[in-house]
C-alpha cells in the first residue's frame, strides 16, 4: 500500500512546481498531518472516469473502498477536473490562482485519478508542509485549514472533487483569521495542543525517572485524563507496557475511554518494533478516575524505597509526621500523612477492587502503597502528580535511613529555622569556570557539524527535527532569518557559544553533544575538592543538594555522573533549569517555583553560587524569594563589589 510522502518546505519557493525540500530534508509523517485534521487514504482507481468536469451521482463510484468512504462521510456530490495545459482553459492564471493562499467554509475533498500533484499546508507554527498526490490518493483538508495547490513538473492532474450538499468554490484568502471557519478549525487546536503537552509530561516525567532507578526495565506507568476538569468520563493518555522507560516517546501513548476501554487513538508503528499494548496499569488507571473526580493523574514507580516502606510498614495504613516534604502531598506541615498499604496480587488488574477499597476507607490518600510491588501517586494534573512522587519518594527514602540506622525520627529532626535544601550552581560553585569555558564549550562548538551530519546520516530525523526547529524558533524570537540546513545550525552553535548566549534551542543541543562526550570518555567533569564531601554530608546531616544551573537538566546530571570524582548523582535529589523553573536565574519566580517543586517553604532553601558578573543579581533574586543565599570566593570568579550584604565563603564545607 502506498504511503503518502509530506515534508517541511524551504523559505524560499523559486518553482512552486519543484519539491521545494529543506536540506536536510524534513519528513511529516501521516500521523502528524493528522494531527492538523487533514485524512488521507490511498485507494487505486479500478473504474474509468469522465475526461472533463462532468457532475455525476458518487453512488455510482466502482471502487468499493472509495464508495465506502464517500458513504461513511457523507458525500453526496462529485465531478471530474483535469488540469493540464490542454484541457484547463487559461491555465498559467489558474495555475497562480490556486497557489494563493486560502480557506474554504467546507472540506476540500480531492481523489487523484491520474497524474500527479502537491497539496501545501500550514502547521500550528504556521510552517509550510507539502504533502505530494499520486494516483489514487484521496485527501480530506479540513474546513478553515490555510492551504494552496499546485502542480508539480508533469503538469497533468484528473481528480475527483466531492462535496456534502451543494459545492461551494469560493475561496477565502489569506488573511482570514477573523472568519468563522478559522476560528473553529484553531478551536480545534487548543485541544491537540493540550494533548501534545500531556503527552510531553507523561513521556518526560518517566524519562526522569528512569534515570532516578525507578522505573527500571520496562516498569512503571503512568495515565492522565484529557480535557476539562467538567468532564468525568474524559479520555485518558496511557502509557504503553514493554517500552524502557528511557525511550519513551510521546508518540507512544494510548488515548483510551475509561468507559468502555476503547482505544481512541494508538501509536504509530515503528520499524523493527512489535505493536505496542496498553499499559497492565490501564484498568486500576481508570477504576480510580471513576472513583476519585478529584484525581486526573496518577503515577505508578517500582522503586526501591517503595517497596522498603511497604515491607517496614507492619500496619494497613502507613503514616508520617514531622517531615517538611508531607507539604508536597497536600498535607499541612503539622499534619499527618496516611497511604493506605494493599497486598501485592499477580496480575495489575486484579488489584482494582482492593485499590478502591482502600480509596473508600481513605478517600483523601494521595498515594496507594503495594506491597512487594511499588506504588501508585495521585494528583489534580500530570504536573502536580510529578511533583507528589518525587516528595513521596524522598519520605520513602528518610523512613528506610530511619530503619536501617535504627534511629528515631526525633534524632533526624533539622534543627528549627535551619535550611533543609542546598540549591548549588556549578559554574564556579561545584566545578571551576575553566572547564565550562575551555572544555565544554569548545568541544560543543567543534562537533557540533559532525554530530548533525551524524544524525542527518543515520536517519534520526525525529531528534534532528526537533533540533533544527529549535533554532528555527530562535531566529524568529532574534528576528533573523534561517534556512533550516545544518550548516547554519552549526555555525549558529559557535556564534551563540561565542556571545555566551543561554538560549534553550542552544542548552539542549549542548547536553546532546556532551553526552555523546562524556559517554565516549573525551570529556570528564572538573569538580572542586570539596564539592563530594560537601554534598555528601549535608545530604546526610541536614537534607536534600538541588542544582540550579543555566545548562539543561541533562547536562547537569551529566557533569555529575562522568566526574572527575566519581558518579555523585547519588547525592542530589533534583536538577533545576530556566526551562524547568519558569524563569532565568536572575527572577525570584525561578526560586518560587523550585520551592514548590521540591516541597518546602522558601525560607528552607540554601542558594549558593560563585559565577561571576551575574552572581549579585541571581542572589538577591534568591533572598527576595524568601531563600538565604551565599556567595562563593573561588579561584578565576570575578571580584564581588564591596557592602554587597551577602554571606561569602571560600569552601563549600564552610556552609556546612
Amino acid at each position: 500500500m502506498a504511503t503518502l510522502e509530506a515534508w517541511y518546505m524551504a523559505v524560499e519557493v523559486k518553482d512552486q512546481t519543484a519539491e521545494n525540500r529543506l536540506c536536510p530534508n524534513q519528513p511529516v509523517t501521516k500521523e502528524e498531518i493528522a494531527d492538523l485534521g487533514v485524512l488521507s487514504w490511498h485507494v487505486p482507481p479500478t473504474g474509468e472516469y469522465p475526461a472533463k468536469a462532468v457532475p455525476w451521482n458518487p453512488s455510482d463510484i466502482p471502487d468499493p473502498v472509495l464508495a465506502a468512504v464517500r458513504t461513511k462521510r457523507g458525500y453526496n456530490y462529485a465531478d471530474i477536473i483535469t488540469c493540464s495545459e490542454e484541457c484547463l482553459p487559461d491555465y498559467h492564471n489558474k495555475l497562480k490562482d490556486f497557489f494563493k493562499e486560502h480557506i474554504h467554509s467546507d472540506e476540500e475533498v480531492r481523489y487523484i485519478i491520474k497524474g500527479s500533484g502537491y497539496f501545501d499546508v500550514r502547521d500550528r507554527a504556521d510552517r509550510w508542509i507539502r504533502i505530494k498526490l499520486d494516483a489514487g490518493d484521496l485527501i480530506v483538508l479540513p474546513e478553515g485549514i490555510y492551504h494552496r495547490f499546485t502542480m508539480d513538473s508533469r503538469n497533468f492532474t484528473q481528480a475527483m472533487r466531492l462535496f456534502k450538499g451543494e459545492p461551494v468554490w469560493t475561496p477565502i484568502n489569506r488573511p482570514a483569521d477573523e472568519n468563522l471557519s478559522r476560528q473553529r478549525y484553531l478551536e480545534r487546536f487548543s485541544a491537540l495542543e493540550e494533548e501534545k503537552l500531556l503527552r510531553e509530561t507523561l513521556a518526560g516525567s518517566l524519562r526522569c525517572w528512569y534515570q532516578q532507578g525507578w522505573c527500571l526495565g520496562s516498569s512503571g506507568s503512568m495515565a492522565a485524563l484529557l480535557g476539562p476538569e467538567c468532564n468525568r468520563n474524559a479520555p485518558m493518555l496511557v502509557t504503553p507496557s514493554g517500552v524502557p522507560k528511557e525511550q519513551l516517546a510521546p508518540e507512544d501513548l494510548f488515548l483510551q475511554s475509561i468507559l468502555g476501554n476503547e482505544l481512541l487513538k494508538v501509536p504509530p508503528a515503528r520499524p523493527g518494533r512489535p505493536e505496542l499494548k496498553v499499559s497492565d496499569s490501564g484498568p486500576l488507571f481508570a477504576a480510580v478516575f471513576k472513583e476519585r473526580p478529584d484525581v486526573r493523574a496518577i503515577c505508578h514507580i517500582h522503586s526501591v524505597a517503595s517497596v522498603l516502606a511497604a515491607r517496614n510498614c507492619t500496619d494497613d495504613v502507613l503514616r508520617v509526621s514531622d517531615l517538611e516534604m508531607i507539604k508536597g502531598l497536600g498535607i499541612a506541615g503539622d499534619g499527618i500523612l496516611e497511604v493506605p498499604i494493599i497486598r501485592n496480587m499477580p496480575t495489575e488488574p486484579e488489584l482494582v477492587p482492593a485499590v478502591i477499597k482502600a480509596l473508600k476507607e481513605h478517600p483523601s490518600a494521595p498515594a496507594i502503597l503495594v506491597r512487594n510491588h511499588g506504588a501508585y501517586i495521585f494528583g489534580r494534573n500530570a504536573e502536580k502528580a510529578k511533583i507528589a512522587t518525587e516528595c513521596l519518594d524522598f519520605i520513602f527514602q528518610v523512613l528506610e535511613r530511619q530503619v536501617s540506622r535504627e534511629e528515631p525520627p526525633a534524632k533526624r529532626r533539622r534543627t528549627e529555622g535551619t535550611p533543609s535544601v542546598l540549591l548549588l550552581d556549578i559554574e564556579g560553585t561545584t566545578t571551576p569556570i575553566s572547564f565550562v569555558k575551555e572544555k565544554l564549550f569548545p568541544y560543543a562548538a567543534a562537533a557540533a557539524g559532525s554530530w548533525l551530519r551524524a544524525a542527518s546520516e543515520k536517519e534520526l530525523w525525529v531528534e534532528l527535527s526537533q533540533v533544527v526547529e529549535s533554532f528555527r524558533a530562535q531566529c524568529v524570537q532574534d528576528n533573523v532569518t534561517f534556512d533550516g540546513s545544518i550548516d547554519t545550525v552549526a555555525h549558529l552553535v559557535q556564534e551563540w557559544i561565542s556571545k555566551d548566549r543561554k538560549v534553550p534551542a542552544l542548552k539542549d543541543l549542548q547536553g546532546k553533544l556532551w553526552k555523546t562526550g562524556y559517554e565516549q570518555g573525551e570529556l570528564k567533569g572538573e569538580m572542586y575538592a570539596d564539592t563530594p564531601g560537601a554534598m555528601s554530608t549535608w545530604a546526610a546531616d541536614r537534607g536534600r543538594v538541588a542544582i540550579f544551573s543555566s545548562g539543561s537538566r541533562e547536562a547537569q546530571r551529566l557533569i555529575f555522573k562522568y566526574s572527575d570524582k566519581g558518579d555523585l548523582t547519588g547525592h542530589i535529589s533534583a536538577y533545576f533549569d530556566p526551562k524547568s523553573a519558569m524563569a532565568s536565574k536572575q527572577e525570584s519566580k525561578a526560586y518560587d517555583e523550585i520551592a514548590l517543586s521540591l516541597g518546602i517553604e522558601p525560607k528552607e532553601g540554601l542558594f549558593c553560587h560563585g559565577l561571576g558578573t551575574d552572581v549579585l543579581g541571581e542572589a538577591q533574586a534568591a533572598i527576595k524569594a524568601g531563600w538565604s543565599s551565599v556567595l562563593l570566593l573561588r579561584p578565576g570568579n570575578a571580584p564581588l563589589p564591596a557592602g554587597h550584604g551577602i554571606r561569602e565563603v571560600s569552601s563549600l564545607l564552610e556552609v556546612m
